[in-house]
């Protein structure tokens, strides 16, 4: 009798063993799991995405007139998903336009340059968010300068660097506050603002607050 119980003992604990074993197994399936969907959540590879940009306070210093400058850009960005690795893609600018208006310059435009050599942006994703790295190269054309007509143009010599940690990806969509500032969208950090030169002029942005939201279709 007692080597029957003994025997019933030890299947029981082989029994509660493989169940136990099978259960910390089951445990480790929504783990993975839930990697594979955050690796899911980033931007679709090579959808496209329509932006909005605000550049509102930019502060300007130029070879064309003395002094600092102050300028409000509005436009808008359209990039290309492109694929990047586990945890980030890669962003394509396909166009980039900001146009601001000030009494001395009159229209002033932004552009992507006519070849644009910059690093490809990337959107990554980690446990804060999605990280945005942008670089953008451009140039700028300026009207006039004061009573020289022209247009005044100058390439990029820095690229745009800046950065951003948001919920989602797109930026939600900006609106405009009374004063013409942005409200919603993103406020990017600039880690190295434009600096454009042509000849012997240049152009330096000491100050470059880009505001990005996602552009809806109307």
């Amino acid at each position: 009798m007692h080597a029957s119980n003994d025997q019933s003992g030890v299947a029981r604990r082989r029994f509660l063993k493989g169940t136990l074993a099978t259960a910390a197994g089951g445990l480790l399936v929504p783990a993975v799991a839930s990697r594979s969907q955050a690796a899911a959540a980033l931007p679709v590879v090579g959808q496209t995405v329509n932006l909005s940009v605000s550049v509102f306070g930019a502060v300007m210093t130029s070879s064309l007139q003395s002094g600092e400058q102050t300028l409000n850009f509005i436009g808008s960005r359209v990039v290309k998903v492109l694929a990047g690795g586990p945890d980030f893609v890669r962003l394509q600018s396909l166009d980039f336009t900001l146009e601001a208006a000030h009494p001395l310059f009159g229209k002033i435009t932004m552009t992507l340059p006519d070849v644009d050599v910059s690093p490809l942006s990337t959107v990554r994703l980690s446990s804060s968010g999605f990280t945005e790295t942008w670089y953008e190269t451009s140039k700028i054309k300026f009207e006039r300068s004061g009573n020289l007509p022209g247009p005044f143009e100058f390439q990029s010599e820095k690229p745009l660097t800046a950065t951003a940690t948001m919920p989602n990806w797109p930026p939600p969509p900006q609106a405009t506050n009374p004063d013409g500032s942005p409200t919603g969208g993103v406020l990017y950090s600039v880690v190295q603002p434009p600096t454009f030169t042509g000849g012997d002029q240049r152009v330096d942005f000491t100050a470059f607050p880009p505001n990005v939201g996602q552009l809806l279709a109307p």
